[in-house]
């Protein structure tokens, strides 16, 4: 039984793999500590941890931001970010494998970013600081040996913080019936929450030959187009309002490396994804206040 230790399993890319590997409990023994069980941010708390589990398999997800929690110090996030990260990558001899995930922001977002590789980081720095941040984790990364880099560009599906996140925001305004909103249109690269789970457990299990995959669903899709989807499985036409005419930076992603490499991969369809993350809204309608999808 492979023992897998996942941090930041209360947010939402933590909580659904979590839930996915936790399902699997005749192969996997699951840990996810709370941040209070685990400080994250305490090398020697890390340490202590890590030396006394033995893990096969970190799953490293944890992170220190202000988007959803407002009491964090917006000062601190790359600090802090970074002190997460080297707190375990310092420690790697004491793990199997580490996957810890990226973003397409590691590219400078400044430009647009269209069906990018791995290989094409770099060619400009990031001026931001989060993408910054993520880039020079991801050039650590490229020197470790048993370290990955999941980058991810958009990733979507339930327990994402609907008031704000597009393809489940636009999900709860059509359930609520309140028209849908976007600020203004662009090129994305979406993949469903549930792939990545799939995926990821796919990798853990090859002699991977590098140390950066992106982690995408190789399809570029508008979100007018998105906007769409969701009206044809409501079955109503609501109004759709665009607040800037024109096209927004692009931001996808090539995932040749990653097909290449696991040929197996399957990709939900964008339309199929929603339709499923659609209804699970639907089951949870008592859970969505109309509010903040009116005045957010």
């Amino acid at each position: 039984m492979l023992k897998i230790l996942i941090t930041g399993a209360s947010g939402f890319l933590g909580r659904n793999v979590t839930e996915y590997f936790s399902k699997k409990n005749d192969i996997y023994h699951v840990f996810y500590p709370s941040s209070k069980e685990l400080d994250c941010l305490d090398q020697d708390v890390v340490k202590e941890y890590l030396m006394m589990h033995k893990f096969d398999l970190v799953f490293h997800f944890a992170v220190y931001g202000d988007g959803i929690d407002k009491t964090k110090d917006a000062s601190k996030i790359v600090e802090y970010n970074l002190r997460i990260y080297f707190n375990f990558a310092n420690n790697s001899h004491l793990y199997g494998k580490m996957f810890y995930t990226g973003s397409g922001a590691e590219y400078d977002k400044r430009f647009d970013i269209c069906s990018v590789t791995e290989e094409e980081i770099g060619k400009t720095l990031p001026e931001d600081s989060y993408g910054f941040m993520k880039y020079i984790v991801g050039r650590d990364i490229e020197q470790r040996k048993n370290i990955y880099n999941l980058r991810l560009f958009g990733i979507f599906g339930k327990y994402e913080y609907w008031k704000t996140k597009f393809i489940s925001n636009i999900c709860c305004k059509q359930i609520k019936n309140i028209p849908l909103t976007i600020r203004q249109n662009v090129y994305f690269d979406y993949l469903w929450v549930d792939d990545f789970s799939r995926i990821l457990e796919t990798l853990i299990s090859k002699e991977l030959q590098f140390q950066t995959y992106n982690i995408t669903s190789g399809e570029r899709i508008d979100l007018i187009g998105l906007c769409k989807i969701v009206q044809k499985i409501h079955g109503e036409q609501s109004a759709i309002l665009i607040g800037k005419e024109g096209l927004a930076k692009e931001y996808t992603a090539s995932n040749q490396r990653l097909l290449q490499e696991v040929p197996e991969t399957r990709i939900t369809k964008i339309e199929d994804a929603i339709y499923h993350l659609y209804h699970w809204y639907q089951d949870h309608e008592q859970e969505i206040d109309r509010l903040p999808l009116l005045y957010q």
